[in-house]
């Protein structure tokens, strides 16, 4: 399905500009269409909404956390430090410019934040009760190494954000090294974060926890996205009281899963796998995915396969999915949040024939 072009004012990095957005083939089934809600971003890395539904998105590359209100986007949170995430070991050349890689509202009035630009070891989560700059809110301590290898630099890349229905623990997805891999939580009233559930202490070779999600009592979802560009993504089910594994799902047909999230009203999820590349933005994935009860694959449903770089995903007060993309091209502004309608209603069941 393409989204059609159309002029918009968008208010990107503090400079407003009038621009046409190109038409986007994101390779949706024809029951689904989808719009483009904002561009001009550079490496996207987070959507989320507010509990009074204000889109929140945080502009990686740039170093700020953007709020969207009216179709225009306004700074919020400024000034994050942003690092690159790999140097290709031939050339030299950085890729992936990155600083708050997630971002999530705790109640109306907070919002969290992962300052992740700082480096494994140094990364904090912050609380931020109103607009400012980095320094202005209150943050976590960081987590050194957790294991004995060198190459351990404690934890870092900090993403995948969510909140307890109780507004007492945010969970967090850490990637650190992948000596040790884990799923970390912040205690909010205490601020302390701390190491939740290593997958490796579970005897899962599957690492890069990507993004979180609380499921139901006492337990969380944990998404995996595995090595870059094999078909190993994983999700499990933690207990977070016992911190043990309760069940796990392989991800058949996906590479490089990155965000999820519920569809409303029901036990499915939506997935968008970013098919990740050190080189170029791939064509990415969006899948429907159901958790059977028995067996150790999940039910996969690809429904768009023309996605550009899809790293996060949200459903909005409206029911339409709202999804960060790199766009066309990483570490440029390039990166776009699109919208994408249909999915809520739609069960994967065909309708009955007429009589």
């Amino acid at each position: 399905m393409r989204i059609r072009s159309f002029l918009a004012t968008l208010l990107v990095a503090g400079v407003a500009t009038t621009a046409t957005a190109e038409d986007i083939d994101l390779g949706l089934k024809k029951q689904f269409s989808g719009r483009l809600v904002l561009g001009g971003l550079t490496n996207p890395s987070s959507v989320s909404f507010s509990p009074s539904g204000v889109l929140t998105v945080c502009d990686s590359g740039n170093g700020q956390v953007l709020l969207v209100k009216d179709g225009k986007a306004e700074k919020y949170i400024t000034g994050f430090q942003t690092e690159y995430w790999k140097v290709d070991a031939e050339t030299g050349a950085k890729r992936f410019k990155l600083g708050p890689l997630s971002s999530v509202w705790v109640n109306d009035k907070t919002l969290a934040v992962t300052n992740a630009g700082l480096g494994d070891g140094k990364e904090t989560v912050v609380f931020y009760d109103a607009a400012g700059t980095v320094d202005s809110g209150k943050a976590t301590n960081s987590v050194g190494p957790t294991s004995d290898d060198d190459k351990d630099n404690g934890e870092g890349n900090l993403t995948g954000l969510s909140v307890s229905e109780d507004g007492s623990t945010v969970y967090v997805a850490g990637q650190g090294s992948d000596a040790k891999t884990w799923v970390l939580s912040v205690d909010v009233a205490s601020k302390k974060l701390s190491g939740l559930a290593s997958a490796d202490d579970a005897g899962i070779e599957i690492n890069s926890p990507m993004d979180t999600m609380p499921w139901g009592k006492n337990s969380i979802l944990a998404l995996y996205s595995g090595a870059g560009g094999k078909d190993d993504g994983l999700i499990v089910q933690w207990n977070v009281k016992k911190k043990e594994v309760v069940r796990k799902w392989n991800l058949p047909g996906l590479t490089d899963p990155m965000g999820f999230a519920q569809i409303p009203e029901t036990k499915s999820l939506v997935v968008v796998d970013n098919n990740w590349a050190l080189t170029e933005v791939k064509a990415g994935r969006l899948a429907r995915v159901n958790l059977p009860k028995e067996g150790d694959d999940a039910k996969v449903r690809v429904i768009g396969e023309k996605l550009h770089g899809p790293v996060s995903c949200a459903f909005g007060p409206d029911g339409d999915l709202y999804v960060a993309q790199l766009g066309a091209e990483f570490d440029k502004d390039k990166g776009q949040i699109v919208a994408i309608s249909g999915i809520k209603k739609f069960t994967g069941k065909k309708k009955p024939a007429a009589n």
